[in-house]
């Protein structure tokens, strides 16, 4: 019996290296793939960031911010719906030959950049399908760029089919948020990152 547990140490012995190979590869394995597939997710949310979100939330603020100015400039009582109004009333207005400049010059440039985000960039939309907000946006500047060559053909008073999906602003601030907030976790960020943001 003694000789038989003898036995059983020195096979133990000999298979003991074997074994602490084979658990080094597995963890060695399992970590490495691990890390590729943090990896694979930090790239995507860079891409995100980088080609969809960043953009799309810088056109659309700075659209926003151009339609606030052009309406505080223009609007004969301050407000949209008066600067419309004028522009409907006499489309040879000086608020109507305004509207035209911004949205050629200012506007419909910024509107453009974020359609082409969204097109070029759908792929890194995270959900399963395109929210609405970002297809109503793509169609508004789609029907602008009608209007606009009806201008360019002396039509000055036709307007777009559909109205600016003023919900994309907010929409799109969140996504960059959630983005960011998770592109700071995976880069092991997080808790400076909601100190920054609790600063703002």
């Amino acid at each position: 019996m003694k000789h038989d547990l003898m036995e059983a140490l020195d096979a133990m012995k000999k298979l003991s290296p074997l074994l602490l190979a084979g658990a080094g590869y597995l963890f060695t394995y399992y970590n490495s793939k691990v890390g590729k597939e943090r990896e694979a997710q930090i790239d995507r949310v860079n891409e995100q960031v980088k080609d969809l979100y960043g953009p799309l939330l810088s056109c659309v603020t700075a659209s926003k911010s151009a339609f606030d100015a052009m309406i505080g400039q223009h609007s004969p009582d301050g407000t949209k719906a008066g600067f419309v109004r004028a522009i409907k009333e006499n489309p040879d207005s000086s608020e109507a030959v305004a509207y035209r400049q911004w949205m050629k010059e200012v506007l419909q440039p910024l509107n453009d950049k974020a359609a082409n985000a969204i097109v070029d960039h759908i792929d890194l939309i995270e959900a399963s399908s395109v929210d609405p907000l970002l297809l109503k946006l793509v169609a508004y500047v789609k029907t602008v760029r009608v209007m606009m060559s009806r201008w360019e053909a002396g039509n000055t008073n036709e307007w777009s089919a559909l109205t600016y999906p003023d919900e994309v602003l907010p929409f799109v601030v969140a996504e960059f948020k959630r983005m960011k907030e998770r592109q700071a976790q995976l880069l092991g960020f997080n808790n400076r990152f909601q100190t920054i943001q609790s600063k703002l």
